[in-house]
């Protein structure tokens, strides 16, 4: 190259921006490729690609899911609406991270409080949940937005979820701000994914382990399939809680065996996404320093969503800064896709 040529390219490289952008500090990255890899597992759960040494973290919230990554998977997909038309609301609301009291947490009172909480479960009426039919779920949502070299942010939105508890038919439907979307089923071939949703069916939980300790091992060993910590173990709970109807028996039991889970603990005053008091069975994350709370109410039991935050200062946020949220507004069993519980 001569030394004019070597001269241009080296002014068009000076007006060219970095090749990577930014960089995030560590703790950043590390929070964020905790959510961002959680939000892949969902992608491949749907889709029915999973890396063949890993599988997919099968939390019950669903995603807004990436057009491109879904395109490529085995699910046939429809979308029924365009951004501002869906999710029970016209489009969703960004605003700084709030920043909230890190209260003490005690194992103490584990084992007490989620005995009350089973016991409310135990005693509440069998769901009849049909074959053809769907789980209903309407929240109120929350969940971290990424800004480069400014306060964490919080993108908010209503979003309703139909579960299919029909897998080899058409699936479930997501319904949020920018996103209506219905899956159906998948290829022929994916037996292993068909086998992945039927496990999640209330005719499925039905027949789960009513022994704790027994329930508890099953359940480490399908968190195992994305990572053998505790953390994740307990955000596999929270999953089959979150957006899911449990049968009485089987819902106890997961209570009872979320308490065995070590690292839990109680949190006397917490909060779900709509600032509903309540106590809440929380665990920590290690690595990244952020604490998972589910909220019960502390009088009826009924869990009232998520609460997630960091528990120290690191270079993500200060201590208190809230990364996820969650408020559970309805539940219920419908006919159809199209259909809301009755009042």
């Amino acid at each position: 190259m001569s030394a004019d040529a070597k001269k241009v390219a080296g002014e068009l490289r000076a007006q060219l921006p970095e090749p990577h952008g930014p960089v995030l500090p560590g703790d950043r990255q590390r929070l964020l490729k905790e959510h961002l890899m959680n939000e892949i597992h969902q992608v491949q759960v749907l889709t029915g690609k999973a890396p063949q040494t890993v599988r997919p973290r099968r939390n019950r919230a669903w995603y807004a899911v990436p057009v491109g990554m879904v395109a490529a998977g085995a699910l046939a997909f429809t979308f029924l609406a365009g951004p501002g038309q869906s999710g029970g609301d016209t489009g969703y609301h960004l605003s700084a991270a709030p920043v909230v009291k890190v209260e003490v947490g005690s194992a103490d009172g584990v084992g007490a409080l989620m005995e009350n909480v089973a016991q409310h479960a135990a005693e509440g009426p069998a769901t009849r949940v049909g074959k053809n039919q769907f789980v209903y779920v309407r929240s109120h949502y929350s969940n971290m937005q990424a800004d480069v070299g400014n306060p964490l942010k919080l993108k908010t939105y209503y979003r309703e979820t139909w579960t299919s508890q029909n897998p080899e038919k058409v699936q479930s439907r997501l319904k949020q701000p920018g996103d209506d979307i219905i899956w159906s089923a998948p290829r022929a071939g994916e037996e292993g994914y068909l086998e992945d949703l039927r496990n999640q069916t209330y005719a499925a939980l039905q027949a789960l382990p009513s022994d704790p300790d027994a329930l508890l091992k099953k359940l480490r060993a399908d968190a195992a399939y994305s990572g053998s910590s505790d953390q994740w173990l307990f955000e596999y709970v929270g999953g089959l809680i979150r957006e899911n109807i449990l049968p009485p028996e089987t819902g106890a039991a997961v209570y009872r065996a979320a308490a065995k889970i070590p690292g839990v603990v109680v949190v006397e005053k917490a909060q779900d996404g709509d600032g509903r008091p309540g106590v809440a069975l929380a665990r920590t994350d290690e690595r990244t320093h952020e604490r998972k709370e589910l909220v019960f109410d502390a009088n009826s039991y009924d869990y009232l969503g998520l609460r997630a935050y960091l528990v120290q200062d690191t270079e993500l946020g200060r201590k208190g800064t809230v990364t996820e949220l969650q408020a559970v507004l309805d539940r219920g069993v419908v006919d159809s896709r199209d259909e809301t519980p009755k009042k």
